[in-house]
């Protein structure tokens, strides 16, 4: 494998642990914001809101990445975080 190789994979490397990090702290964010509604009794489910978010990165991607995959990618990640007590 040649160096120019090896530091670019080092680089997804350290990227992978970023994404990680920032998807580990939007499920805490999440998870307040289901104890607030929980206290407040509002819905805990918005499926509006989803379906914005979803919208709004597919626009901020500016074609970057196919609007499928946007799709999928926030799909799991809040699939996941509704398995760890994340529901928007």
């Amino acid at each position: 494998m040649t160096e120019k190789i090896s530091e670019h994979r080092k680089n997804i490397d350290d990227l992978d642990l970023e994404i990680l990090k920032l998807i580990q702290d939007r499920i805490d964010q999440a998870i307040i914001i289901r104890g607030l509604k929980t206290e407040q009794g509002i819905p805990l489910f918005t499926p509006n809101r989803e379906k914005d978010l979803i919208n709004r990165l597919i626009e901020k991607s500016a074609g970057r990445l196919p609007a499928e995959v946007v799709e999928d990618i926030w799909k799991t990640i809040i699939k996941g975080g509704k398995r760890t007590g994340d529901i928007q």
